[in-house]
């Protein structure tokens, strides 16, 4: 583990590459695709990064990719996502225009209503 990701590369991946970018750039990916197909995307995407004349660096470069974690990214991608900008109970898109954290009243009380709940 580093840093609370699987290893250095996934976490070096990340930090360096995804972290700034706003995972609302990627909402129709994130829609359509397995968590999965999603990290097999963002490995692509890496991989056009990575494409240069340099082929030492290149295989040093493809080779480092190859250890990272690519499902793991993306599952962080995914809540980052939905953290920001879906529903905090049904998980359904929320209109950037009014910044809540639920898409309907029905839905803010049913969210209170199961989290006051006793469990059990």
């Amino acid at each position: 583990m580093h840093n609370g990701w699987t290893n250095y590369a996934t976490w070096r991946i990340n930090l360096e590459i995804f972290d700034n970018i706003d995972s609302d750039n990627w909402a129709e990916d994130i829609d359509n695709l397995s968590k999965y197909e999603f990290g097999q995307w963002l490995k692509e995407y890496v991989e056009q990064l990575l494409d240069s004349k340099n082929d030492l660096a290149e295989s040093y470069a493809l080779a480092f990719i190859n250890d990272v974690n690519w499902s793991e990214i993306a599952e962080h991608i995914i809540d980052t996502y939905k953290e920001n900008y879906c529903c905090d109970n049904c998980n359904e898109r929320i209109d950037e225009r009014y910044m809540k954290s639920f898409c309907s009243e029905k839905c803010e009380k049913e969210y209170w209503l199961l989290a006051d709940h006793p469990k059990g």
